[in-house]
Parts: structure tokens; C-alpha cells; sequence
């Protein structure tokens, strides 16, 4: 196997050297180099969008929608509702969820927090679940505007999710 490795290393020199001078070698070398970083950094950051800020619960998407079924998936997604909406739900799908974990629903209109809902534990380990947030209007009715939600996740911020009321 050794020397294997290092007659295919001399003939790999002896190839490049043969069609590249010097300069075209480091060239090439520099751009296999920053076209790995850039797939190792981008593979970084996409796995890294829906990790809670403390690991123990691992998000697929955050969705909003007008109704759930009785697992908590949605069946109407929507991101736009009108003020006679009923309720609004957010699901967020837990692919993973580690008993103890707290969450809490954090909501909020135009920039400010009107709302956070209460919070609760998982009492066991959970894998692919959905996991059901929901808000009511308050007696005057929604207030037309753009809201998001953000979920906590043991008291720190996690995924969020916007909507608009019209």
C-alpha cells in the first residue's frame, strides 16, 4: 500500500507539472482550498439555523398556520391572516427533543412584545414532533401588522417565525 501511494503521488506530480507551471499549481491548490472552506463554513451555518442555543432540541422548520391537526402538524399553512382569524398557530418540528428542555413562545407586533406564552417542560425524550404554540385575538379583535414569534428555548432565543395580520 505504501509504495502504491507514493507512485501514484510521484505520476499526480509529474502530470500536473507536465500542463501547469508553478504559479497555475499554487492557483489551483488555492482555489480546491477555498472552495472547501467555503463548503465546510456553509454546512456550518445551514446546521446550525435550527440548533437551539443550547443543544438540547434540534428544530426542522418553523412554520405558521390557521389550523392543526391532532398530532400538532399544521394543515393550513399560512403566513398571511386576516383581523377575523381565530387563532394562530406556530408549529415548530423537534427532531430531536431531550427531557428537562423548556419552551416558551415569545410573540410580538411591529417590534414589540405583546405576549409570551407560558412555559413548558418536556417530561421525557421526543423525536420528530411537532410542538404547537397558539394566540387568540384579544377582545378588540387582531391588530393589523406584522408579528413574529420567537421561541425560547431553557429562557434563550431560538428559532423564529413572522407572519402578518391584514
Amino acid at each position: 500500500m505504501f509504495l502504491a501511494q507514493g507512485y501514484f503521488n510521484i505520476c499526480r506530480r509529474n502530470y500536473l507539472g507536465y500542463f501547469m507551471n508553478q504559479n497555475q499549481r499554487n492557483g489551483a491548490f488555492l482555489l480546491r482550498f477555498y472552495l472547501l472552506l467555503g463548503v465546510m463554513v456553509s454546512a456550518y451555518f445551514f446546521a446550525a439555523c435550527n440548533k437551539s442555543p443550547d443543544s438540547s432540541v434540534n428544530f426542522g422548520k418553523v412554520v405558521t398556520a390557521s389550523d392543526i391537526d391532532s398530532n400538532n402538524a399544521p394543515t393550513a399553512l399560512a403566513d398571511t391572516f386576516s383581523t377575523q382569524q381565530k387563532v394562530v398557530y406556530v408549529v415548530a418540528e423537534a427532531k430531536e427533543l431531550a427531557p428537562g428542555t423548556r419552551l416558551a413562545a415569545e410573540w410580538a407586533r411591529e417590534g414589540t412584545v405583546t405576549q409570551v406564552s407560558n412555559e413548558v417542560t418536556a417530561t421525557q425524550g421526543y423525536r420528530n414532533s411537532n410542538i404547537e404554540f397558539h394566540m387568540t385575538p384579544g377582545i378588540d379583535g387582531w391588530v393589523p401588522g406584522r408579528y413574529t414569534v420567537q421561541i425560547l428555548v431553557n429562557g434563550q432565543r431560538g428559532p423564529k417565525v413572522a407572519f402578518t395580520i391584514k
